[in-house]
């Protein structure tokens, strides 16, 4: 059988390594945090930046609801184009990536 004082140092020393492997989570933990935070920062500027313009959204929205109402098929052929536009910017953006790597 243990004796007391035995298990008491076999406790005390389990208990030492449970903290030592606590505070090395802890840390890891840390720094897992800035790494995530250093990832997601574009995103969050992006976040930011499209709730700061949110009134002037609206507004614009309002705007172009309305006109539709009286020129539709104009408001559709606006939206077409501006559908083709985005296609060849990134277009554009990929081929300029690609020439140069």
């Amino acid at each position: 059988m243990m004796s007391r004082q035995n298990k008491q140092a076999i406790l005390a020393r389990r208990k030492k390594l449970l903290l030592n492997k606590i505070q090395q989570q802890r840390s890891d933990l840390g720094q897992s945090t800035q790494i995530w935070l250093d990832v997601t920062e574009p995103y969050d500027k992006t976040w930011r930046i499209l709730v700061s313009l949110k009134p002037a959204l609206l507004v614009g929205a309002s705007f172009i609801s309305l006109y539709s109402i009286k020129h539709p098929k104009k408001i559709m052929r606006l939206a077409q184009r501006t559908i083709g536009a985005i296609g060849l910017i990134r277009t554009l953006q990929n081929s300029f990536k690609k020439t140069s790597d």
